[in-house]
Order: structure tokens, then sequence, then C-alpha cells
């Protein structure tokens, strides 16, 4: 009789220490997604910053490429009322020297030797700035291409790797604590179910013990045992059931 109560009163202990531990879990599973969610939350606000600034800079580089275009779109202007201003000057000059009236002969060189060296001027600095305006633009295409096809597309796969694999583990996260959630309802619902039957036993015992008492107090004095031994023996017993139940 002392290994079947010991038994019955270790095991209400035991599950009840599952169930702690299935809730320390729980609560540790739920620490681990608040610290891997507030990483991903850290990393996304960085590659945001990183953006902005890509926006910046983009922002200044097309606004440079406005500017150099205003700047060619000038000089190109400018060319032109040169060139028109030169072939004026030609015109007359050759104009005065078929009818042999207006300027002398120097005056006529001297004339057409100033319009070349103008117009070499011209055209060296019309090179040197078409030049530099297809170096800058050359450049800021190539770079912005580079971005948008290479850094941005990078960025752009990083970014949906990053939110499939948080994704998939706050997935595995859930399921997991739903499973453990499942588990410890079911367990909270036998412990309850237990503990209603055991009130239920311990009723039934105590009216029995009631009954057993009152028959053994009306009892005949010839009984083979002992009057003054037989409650304490029932005493006893009922005492173990409950200790047990307990």
């Amino acid at each position: 009789m002392g290994a079947f109560p010991s038994k019955k009163k270790s095991r209400p202990c035991h599950e009840r220490r599952n169930v702690k531990s299935l809730t320390d879990k729980m609560r540790l599973l739920q620490e681990e997604i608040k610290e891997v969610v507030y990483e991903r939350e850290k990393e996304a606000r960085g590659y945001e910053k990183e953006v902005m600034v890509f926006a910046c800079k983009e922002a200044e580089w097309k606004k440079e490429r406005k500017r150099l275009k205003e700047e060619v779109k000038k000089l190109r202007k400018l060319v032109e009322e040169k060139e028109v201003k030169i072939r004026g000057m030609e015109d007359y000059a050759m104009a005065a020297e078929k009818c042999d009236k207006g300027w002398p002969l120097l005056g006529t060189s001297f004339l057409l030797e100033q319009t070349r060296e103008e117009r070499a001027r011209r055209d060296e600095a019309v090179a040197k700035w078409k030049q530099l305006y297809l170096a800058i633009k050359a450049e800021l295409d190539d770079l912005i291409q580079r971005t948008h096809d290479g850094d941005a597309l990078y960025w752009k796969a990083e970014e949906e790797d990053m939110i499939e694999e948080l994704k998939k583990e706050a997935k595995n996260k859930e399921e997991t604590i739903e499973a453990l959630r499942t588990r410890l309802a079911a367990m909270e619902r036998e412990d309850y179910e237990r503990g209603r039957e055991m009130d239920i036993l311990r009723q039934s015992l105590r009216i029995l013990g009631t009954n057993n008492k009152a028959a053994y107090t009306t009892s005949s004095k010839d009984s083979r045992i002992d009057r003054h031994l037989l409650p304490k023996f029932e005493d006893h017993r009922f005492t173990c059931i409950i200790d047990s139940l307990h």
C-alpha cells in the first residue's frame, strides 16, 4: 500500500513540472522572435538610410547633368552667333576685294587673319567643352546604369531574401509556439478533469467512510473484530486513500 500512494502523488507533480517547462520554452521562443524582429527592423532601417543616400546622390547627379546640358546649350548658341558674325565679315571682305572698293589689300588680309584665328579659338573651345561634356555624361550614365542594374538589383535581391528568411523563421517560431500552446492547453484540460475526478472520489470516499462508521457503531457486541480497534483501522485506511489523492 505504500508504493501506490507515492506513485499517485508524484504523477501530478511531474505533469506540473512539464507544464512549467513548456511555459518557459514558449516564453524563450517569444523572446527570440522579438530579438529577430528587432534585428531585421534595424537592418531594414539601415537599408532605408542607404536608399535615401543613394537617392540624394542620384538627385545631385541629375542636377549636375541638367546644368551641363544648359551650359552646352548656351555655348552652342554663342558659337552659332559667332559663326553668323564671321560669315558676315568674310562675305563683306570677299565682296570688297572683288569690287576693288573698300579696304586696301593689307586691311583685308589682316581681317581675314583675325577671322581665322577667332574661328580656330572658337573651334578649340567648342571641342574642349564638347569633350568635357561627353566625358561627364558618359561617367554619369555609366554610374547610374551600374547603380540601377547592379547595386539596386543586389539590394532588391538581398531585401527579398531577408524578408523571405524572416517570414520563414517567424512562421517556424509561430508553429512551434502554437504546438506548445496546444499541448499546454491539453495538459491543463487533462489536469482539470483529473482534479474533478479526484474531488468526486474524495466525496465518495467521505460518504463511504461516514456510512461505514455508522454501520460499525450499530453493529453487535459479539463481533469478531474488537469494537475499539475497528474505527481506528477504518480511519487509518481512509486517511491513506486521501493522502494518495493529494
